[in-house]
């Protein structure tokens, strides 16, 4: 059975010209998800939100779509933030280290919490009583509803990637 592919920018609809332009030059996932005209419109403010305006640091916001990567096996993901997390901070070593998870010896306090809180998310869809209380420790209620709202995207994006078998762009 055939899957739907990557549009080229070119056969978009008229009504995603803006999203179009502000990507520049659109990565696959944007490409396949411009074959629903308002799935697209809806999803790009959320996208913004997470990857440029939310209340985490660039840091915190990359080791939770890592691990979400991970734990989904979308090595499409994978591959795009390990630069990515690289951009925020990460060292080489952080970056493999999120494959080990939360319990590997290195991590800050925070961090490990939030490696926790996104194996949790896949786990159970949801934050255990544990880890929130210490997560509250480290994140306020904005940030908080930022994590759950960050690995929910990815989980949606590892779903739609793992489904059309998403490959990643020619380099």
């Amino acid at each position: 059975m055939d899957r739907p592919t990557p549009l080229h920018p070119d056969q978009w609809p008229p009504q995603l010209d803006e999203i179009s332009r502000k990507l520049g030059n659109p990565l696959n996932i944007h490409r396949l998800m411009a074959h629903s005209t308002s799935l697209t419109q809806a999803w790009m403010p959320y996208r913004n939100h997470i990857v440029a305006d939310s209340s985490l640091a660039p840091r915190h916001r990359e080791l939770l779509i890592l691990r979400t990567a991970v734990n989904c096996a979308a090595d499409y993901e994978w591959e795009h933030h390990v630069v990515r997390g690289r951009a925020a901070g990460l060292s080489d070593a952080e970056v493999q280290r999120v494959k080990a998870g939360p319990d590997a010896a290195g991590w800050q306090a925070e961090e490990a919490l939030l490696l926790r809180a996104a194996d949790e998310c896949r786990r159970d869809s949801g934050i255990g009583d544990r880890t929130y209380a210490s997560l509250d420790r480290y994140f306020n209620l904005e940030q908080q509803l930022d994590i759950i709202a960050t690995v929910g995207m990815y989980l949606t994006l590892a779903t739609i990637i793992k489904t059309y078998r998403l490959q990643l762009e020619e380099r």
